[in-house]
């Protein structure tokens, strides 16, 4: 097929980017320093908090702008400020939480750019069926505090997003369908254990979108890839949107491509297969 004429790559990170072993292949680095060389922007597009994300990514000479937390902001690396933001109030944000106290569920926020996890839940991690890599990436970008409702407080800061994890699914698909219906909050999900809740109106493609604007890049130059429920809005709205073959399936049917697996490289193959570049 011809070439498309992309400014604008937006790719997730676990399960897209990232081997299942977290892991940004030597071909895959090669692929996004080519395209930073020829003037395309490459956007990591993540779930995590800023803090979440690997420096071997962030370091990549020319990738200036990250987007964290679902879409809640877009961090420009070279100023450490937000050029966007979609949040939750703290106001909103200790509502919720009393609505979260019904569920056996751990749950932590992403705020200023870092997360923050309760010693309840942050001591007791074997409770909830965590994965030891996710653990790890926990015990890593999270930072214990004693009561998330005191700190929310005392900080008032917007919050990014509210993460839980759930050590029985049949809890999770309660939660998941009486959240829902909350009609300001956006419930999502990137793991098999896990849901996420942002704005209503926050998600990865809004904020993929707002950033080309901000660059003047129009949308049939922006492409887009992932594998979770939490790409979807970025797939859909992408002007080529791009699923992996180990993605979710209501993900898939919504591509515009699938590519390859995540342990197979594909979002090196599918920029190889819509960018003329010169490796």
């Amino acid at each position: 097929m011809n070439k498309k004429d992309i400014r604008l790559i937006g790719l997730d990170l676990d399960g897209t980017t990232l081997t299942s072993d977290k892991v940004l292949t030597p071909h895959t680095k090669e692929v996004l320093e080519s395209c930073l060389r020829q003037g395309i922007q490459i956007l990591p597009a993540t779930g995590r908090a800023r803090s979440g994300i690997p420096d071997y990514l962030t370091e990549i000479e020319g990738i200036r702008y990250v987007v964290v937390s679902n879409g809640a902001a877009v961090v420009d690396l070279e100023t450490g400020e937000n050029v966007y933001t979609n949040c939750i109030s703290w106001e909103r944000a200790l509502e919720i939480f009393d609505i979260l106290e019904e569920y056996h569920t751990f749950y932590d926020i992403y705020a200023l750019g870092k997360g923050w996890c309760e010693g309840r839940f942050y001591d007791h991690l074997e409770r909830y069926r965590i994965e030891p890599h996710i653990e790890q990436l926990i015990r890593t970008s999270r930072t214990r505090i004693d009561d998330l409702r005191s700190w929310v407080k005392e900080h008032q800061a917007p919050i990014e997003k509210i993460n839980m994890f759930f050590a029985r699914e049949e809890e999770r698909q309660k939660a998941f369908t009486e959240l829902e219906k909350v009609p300001d909050l956006a419930v999502t999900c990137s793991l098999v254990n896990n849901l996420e809740i942002n704005d209503r109106s926050c998600n990865k493609g809004d904020a993929l979108l707002n950033l080309g604007k901000i660059l003047d890049i129009s949308l049939d130059q922006i492409m887009a890839c992932g594998d979770g429920n939490n790409d979807y809005e970025m797939i859909k709205q992408a002007g080529t949107g791009v699923a992996m073959e180990n993605g979710e399936p209501g993900v898939k049917k919504i591509a515009d491509f699938i590519t390859k697996t995540n342990d197979e490289e594909g979002v090196a193959f599918a920029i190889e297969h819509f960018c003329d570049l010169q490796l």
